[in-house]
Order: C-alpha cells, then sequence, then structure tokens
C-alpha cells in the first residue's frame, strides 16, 4: 500500500491492510470504524468473519476527523 499511495503507513509486524487495522486497534473492529493510522485514515468499508474485506484509505489532510 505504500508504494501505490507514496506514502509512509507503519511497516512493523502487519502484512495486509487487515493486520495493519487490527494491529492500531488491538482488536477486530465489531462495525465499520476510521482509524487514523500515521498520515491516513482508514475507513473499514466491509468486515466479514472476523476479517476486514474492504477498506478506503485517504490523507489526512482531506478526511473530515
Amino acid at each position: 500500500m505504500n508504494r501505490a499511495l507514496s506514502g509512509s503507513l507503519p511497516t512493523g509486524g502487519s502484512r495486509t491492510p487487515n493486520g495493519l487495522v487490527v494491529e492500531h486497534l488491538e482488536s477486530i473492529p465489531d462495525a465499520n470504524v476510521c482509524p487514523r493510522i500515521g498520515e491516513y485514515v482508514l475507513e473499514t468499508l466491509q468486515i466479514k468473519d472476523n476479517v476486514v474485506r474492504s477498506e478506503r484509505v485517504w490523507p489526512v489532510e482531506l478526511a473530515r476527523v
């Protein structure tokens, strides 16, 4: 994702967008959330079977946080 966004999302332990959200929240979200991670807001769009299936990512400066 960093390559596609030309950005700097944390690259610590997670290897997937789902892992990044779960690592940041320290749990699997029950409903859609919009955590700010680094310079970006990641909006979860679909959560199914304890996995974030899809999400939307945009820079913080474009978000209404």
